[in-house]
């Protein structure tokens, strides 16, 4: 027994040199993972609009990195349908998948460790044009929504759960990184644990340089009940588990 704390000992058991020694289930010929969220038929299917039809503002890159703040002050301006397209292929958009079996190869809007892009993306949409509040779950290889439930708008749930930040409950919408834990574990094994979580904030940060596009702010969400999540977004929290969120609104004019 050792005086070293989790963290300490996480890294240790996750470092390369013990993941060297094991074998992946890649490495036993054992086939890859969907691609992504599998479609369920019960549920409805909304296409979003496609990435060569998406109009945004123009800004330079250097222009988009000065001006990204955390911003937690929100118009009530609805999103329109298009800002939500824009936002959803900018952070988990598939620009092409590549060969079949266990050589496909995946090609998305952000990178990730050893091309596995294990992220997932649900929402809780208040102000959407178009759409009916509730909860959504991003369907990438269709870039479609599917709607998973719109009896409620979940906004003021969606702040509680996050240690009440109730700034979020005036947000158009929140975004939701769930990490899947095979589409990691397939190739990386346990190491894959560091790296979903450092896909997230490269997502992430897609997601507030794309904010700067469309006249709307972005902030980062790490403080949240992990239980009561996975329970509200209907996940079983380790198969499927939160890795960060963000909420996001048009900025108030000034």
């Amino acid at each position: 027994m050792t005086a070293d704390n989790i963290g300490r000992f996480f890294l240790r058991e996750t470092s390369l040199e013990i993941m060297l020694s094991k074998q992946s289930d890649q490495a036993k010929g054992l086939p890859q993972p969907p691609v992504g969220p599998e479609p369920k038929d019960d549920k409805k299917r909304i296409p979003l609009i496609g990435p060569r039809d998406i109009s945004v503002g123009e800004i330079s890159l250097r222009e988009a990195i000065e001006n990204r703040r955390s911003i937690r002050e929100y118009s009530a301006e609805y999103l329109s349908f298009q800002d939500l397209s824009w936002l959803l292929w900018s952070t988990q958009g598939i620009q092409k998948i590549t060969g079949e079996g266990n050589s496909r190869k995946v090609y998305r809007t952000v990178p990730s460790a050893g091309g596995r892009h294990p992220l997932d993306m649900h929402m809780a949409i208040s102000r959407v044009e178009g759409l009916e509040p509730g909860l959504y779950t991003y369907l990438p290889v269709s870039h479609e929504l599917q709607a998973e439930n719109t009896c409620m708008d979940f906004a003021e749930k969606i702040a509680v759960l996050c240690r009440n930040q109730m700034f979020i409950e005036k947000a158009a919408a929140s975004f939701f990184w769930i990490g899947d834990e095979y589409r990691f574990m397939w190739r990386h094994m346990e190491r894959g644990y560091r790296f979903v979580f450092e896909d997230g904030g490269h997502s992430c940060q897609n997601l507030y340089l794309a904010c700067e596009n469309i006249g709307c702010g972005c902030c980062a969400i790490g403080y949240f009940d992990e239980k009561e999540l996975s329970s509200l977004l209907g996940i079983d929290g380790e198969k499927l588990f939160p890795v960060y969120a963000a909420c996001v609104g048009k900025k108030q004019k000034k």
